[in-house]
Formats: C-alpha cells, structure tokens, sequence
C-alpha cells in the first residue's frame, strides 16, 4: 500500500500538536496540499512544511517518522485508514479515534486512546500514565476500540474506561482499572498496589496477583470461566500470548463500597 511520508526536519525544537494530520486528511492531496496544512508549534500556528519534509509518494496510509517524542495527538479524532509512527508518540495519540488503525512502532506518551470509541491502537513499546482514561474535568475514558500495547504501561491504567478491550503484555502501575465503569483490561504482567479501586463494573483480567486488592473486594473463589476461551482466540490475532490459556480462575469482585459489580480476575 502507498503511503504519504512525513519527517520530521532535524534542529527543530518544542512540542507540535498533530490534530487534524490523519490519513483522512492527506489523502487525495499532493505534496504542496499537505506541506501547507497547518500545525501548531508549542501553541503556536505553523505550515507542516515548515517542520516536516513531505516523501514524493502520497498515498492513502500515512507514514510519520519522528526520533523524538514531541509529536502530541497523533491520530485524534481518526475516523478510517492507516497511521504509522515510525519512532516514539508523545501525549493524547489515538485521542477520540472512531476507527482506522494507528500503529506507534516505539513509546507512547500520557493520556493515549483518552476518549477514544473505535479502531485500533498499537504500542510496540511502552504506554504512560493514564491510558484509556478519562481527561481531567471529564466523566469517562475509553468507549470503545482496542488498544495493544506490546510493554509495560504506567499507572490509572483504564480510569473511569466505559467500554473496549485493552491489551498489555508487560506490567501495569497503581490503581489499574481505578473507577472503571465497564470494558475489559488484560494485563499479562500484573499491577501494582490499588488494583480496581472504586471499580463499578467490567473485568480485570490479571496474569498474576497484584500487589494488593482493596480492602473492599470480596474473594469469591475459584470459577471456570468459558468466555475467556472467546476472548483469547479474539485476542490472538491482535497481541498474542496476553489472555491466559485457562479458564480457571480466581475471581474476587468488587469495589464493594461501589455496588460490587466489577471483577479482578487471576489466574488459579
């Protein structure tokens, strides 16, 4: 598939808000077009061609190449088509994504897949803090979509997440799945301390125990749970070797103090 090629110049300085820049958007537009799109320079507007050489080829996918993790919200608001980060993302990448595909080869920054309702997300390497959760001031995080993340991500993984499926191979922070209102989070690595405080529905899917529940969750022993045998096929294809291969689980349900309604899953 032919891909428009951006790079970002050598020498340039300050973080550059990517809205808008979307394989929707450079489609159909010659080097010219997309070169005087315009982005914003620490706030302050800019031509794209002014921090960024345009490749000769311009297809439908889009190909971004940065060595540095200065580019916030690539991908936000992406409806359909190819994002490719050549190099680290910096802060908000996939922000309110509805659908496509946004693929970050290395890091992600804080707050990525916030607000985010379709399409997938993959992290080749590591994910911040706040991932899949809600901006501060706002009620809800993810609602949608599948985030991937191949490493380790930081803390309030999935805070106050509504609905969609998050992936991790590595080790999740503090309060994973804090406030969560539903949805699901695999994390092959297991959490840290604060493990689905004030959790009010969804799943928790750990692959070893955290470092500690709160108080507020009940042991409800041992289930053999045939859905996850769904979820792990459905998982396969998109970050394999996450979802535990048996069913059998240890299932403690919880935040008692916030209706109960949520689980933390273990493996027995």
């Amino acid at each position: 598939m032919s891909a428009t090629i951006l790079t970002l110049r050598a020498g340039s300085a300050g973080r550059i808000d990517m809205s808008g820049v979307l394989p929707e958007t450079t489609a159909g537009r010659s080097p010219a077009q997309i070169a005087a799109m315009t982005v914003r320079l620490d706030g302050q507007a800019v031509p794209l061609g002014e921090l960024f050489e345009v490749g000769p080829d311009v297809g439908e996918a889009l190909l971004i190449r940065a060595e540095a993790a200065r580019l916030d919200c690539l991908g936000r608001d992406m409806t359909g088509g190819t994002l490719r980060v050549q190099g680290p993302a910096g802060h908000y990448a996939g922000q309110g994504m509805r659908g496509g595909e946004l693929v970050i080869t290395g890091d992600a920054g804080d707050f990525a897949a916030s607000g985010m309702r379709g399409g997938l997300l993959r992290v080749h390497g590591n994910a911040g803090d706040w991932l899949g959760a809600a901006l501060i001031g706002e009620r809800t995080g993810m609602a949608g979509g599948v985030v991937a993340v191949a490493g380790d991500v930081g803390a309030r993984l999935g805070d106050r997440m509504r609905r969609g499926l998050v992936l991790v191979r590595g080790r999740a922070g503090n309060a994973c799945g804090a406030r969560m209102l539903a949805g699901t989070l695999v994390v092959a690595g297991g959490c840290g301390d604060l493990a689905g405080f004030a959790l009010r529905r969804g799943s928790l899917i750990l692959g070893r125990a955290p470092d500690r529940l709160p108080a507020t969750f009940n042991d409800a022993g041992v289930a053999d749970l045939t859905w996850l045998g769904l979820l792990q096929r459905h998982a396969q294809g998109i970050l394999p070797d996450v979802v535990p291969g048996s069913g059998r689980m240890r299932r403690h349900m919880g935040d008692l103090a916030f209706g109960g309604k949520g689980e933390v899953l273990v493996p027995e």
